[in-house]
């Protein structure tokens, strides 16, 4: 299933991503197959530039970021010491909450290490999984782009007739929305991945490209996002200094308010029109169910369900409607 699942979300993803670049080269003349093409080659420029820039620059940044965990442990340690030795922390056994901490760490250490021993079992499973998908996702990501405009024609001819404005509409609908929020979240979270990347590397932190790089991947989940895209840089930030890790936190609230109240706004606009709340709780479900890819295409996925469920809903009403009306009228005739 998910051998499946995967190349069509993934293509999926960047099918939205790269239509309208598409639509926009056909409108100043370019044929749709070359304007593909050039999507195409641009698209695995980009992977091969990943593959061979930005993989080795992310590997080496994590190693970094691991290799410093035991200084910031020692800093933690000697700052709850410290803290220790003021009157109010007297009736506060310090030495066991720090030999609970230092066995709660090893637990986790355990099962860190514990993973990367199972998981280098799936090496080539995992190799072979990449390699199919590195084969599958152009192939279905060019027939998309190359024959995604008949899927709507398709549909209407094989419905019956008393369904195809309704069904047309719900598959416009439908299609707008998830365009609109994927290209549009798609532009906000480079956006600001390459803002916090220039922010993080101007002020020396050593993982910028790997925090920058979370930070706009998070940055696609509505409300909590910026939240959990902001605390790697910020305990970053605290393994050097306290002023790092507020400095850190201070880059991530200036970026999200330009976000939330400029980028987003301009390119997704009220596309989704989902109460907050009802955010939050789609939030708890999906990331319960699927984890992080659960968190990141719950919300969608809800206003695509909720779409649908809008139409059909309508299409019932409709059919009501017509039937009381016939009735209506054959009483009217029969009296």
């Amino acid at each position: 299933m998910t051998a499946l699942f995967m190349p069509l979300l993934i293509a999926g993803f960047l099918y939205y991503l790269m239509n309208p670049i598409v639509k926009f080269l056909e409108r100043i003349k370019v044929k749709r197959i070359i304007a593909i093409a050039i999507m195409m080659v641009l698209l695995i420029g980009i992977v091969v530039l990943v593959v061979l820039l930005g993989i080795p620059m992310l590997i080496e940044q994590t190693s970094n970021l691991i290799s410093g965990i035991p200084d910031f442990i020692n800093m933690l340690e000697t700052y709850a010491l410290r803290v220790a030795e003021e009157p109010w922390m007297e009736q506060v056994n310090v030495e066991s909450v720090l030999a609970n901490f230092e066995i709660w760490l090893s637990n986790i250490t355990g099962r860190f290490l514990g993973a990367i021993v199972s998981g280098a079992g799936n090496v080539i499973q995992t190799f072979t999984d990449v390699a199919f998908m590195a084969i599958t996702i152009p192939v279905i990501l060019f027939y998309m782009l190359y024959d995604g405009r008949k899927f709507l024609p398709f549909v209407i001819d094989h419905m019956p007739s008393k369904y195809k404005l309704n069904v047309k509409e719900m598959l416009v609908q439908t299609d707008a929305t998830i365009s609109s929020y994927i290209s549009g979240k798609g532009m906000a979270s480079l956006i600001v991945g390459v803002l916090l990347f220039i922010l993080y590397t101007i002020s020396g932190f050593s993982p910028a490209l790997l925090l920058s790089v979370f930070a706009g991947i998070t940055n696609f989940i509505p409300y909590v996002g910026p939240f959990i895209g902001a605390a790697p840089a910020v305990i970053v930030g605290l393994i050097e200094s306290p002023a790092r890790g507020l400095l850190a936190a201070l880059f991530v609230l200036i970026v999200q308010q330009f976000d939330s109240n400029l980028f987003t706004p301009f390119f997704v606009g009220k596309s989704l029109s989902i109460h907050p709340l009802t955010v939050i709780l789609i939030l708890l479900a999906s990331a319960n169910i699927a984890g992080l890819i659960g968190m990141l295409i719950g919300v969608p996925v809800f206003a695509i369900i909720k779409t649908i469920t809008y139409y059909i809903v309508r299409i019932i009403k409709e059919q009501k409607e017509v039937k009381r009306t016939n009735s209506y009228t054959k009483n009217q005739i029969e009296n």
